[in-house]
Formats: C-alpha cells, sequence, structure tokens
C-alpha cells in the first residue's frame, strides 16, 4: 500500500466510518463498543478525524477504530 492510498483511507470521515461498523452516530458521540456502555462516552473529533472514550480511554484515527472494532492487524483493517 503506498502513502497515497494510505492517506485517501485517513480521510475517510470518521463518522462515516463509526456508522459502517454498526455505531449509532448523534451530535459527534456514540456508545462506546469496548467497554459496557449506557451513556454516549465516545466522542468524535470531526476537524481531526479522531474519537475518543472518556471512560476507557480508547483513541484513535478511523483506521485504529476498524482494528479495534474488528480485532483486525492494521493492513487487514486498511
Amino acid at each position: 500500500m503506498d502513502k497515497y492510498e494510505l492517506q485517501k483511507l485517513r480521510d475517510l470521515p470518521i463518522e462515516g466510518v463509526a456508522e459502517r461498523l454498526g455505531l449509532r452516530v448523534s451530535q459527534h458521540k456514540c456508545l462506546c463498543p469496548f467497554h459496557d456502555d449506557h451513556h454516549a462516552s465516545m466522542s468524535f473529533k470531526v476537524s481531526k478525524n479522531m474519537f475518543r472514550c472518556f471512560v476507557c480511554g480508547a483513541s484513535g484515527n478511523n483506521i485504529s477504530l476498524v482494528e479495534k472494532v474488528l480485532g483486525k492487524k492494521f493492513l487487514d483493517a486498511c
């Protein structure tokens, strides 16, 4: 995978990626899939294309979100 392809993946809107993974995003927040969450503790920073859970501390970009949700390694997540 070359740098151009990787950058195109990193530029995909993180909230769109989260929704494709089955997460329900509302007002830049959703339930965190990494712990038993009952209140939307995962937040999306659209301007930086990043996510962060304020309870379990999970954070990253759209590729790391795919890695963590699907349990895939980096290249498979891409």
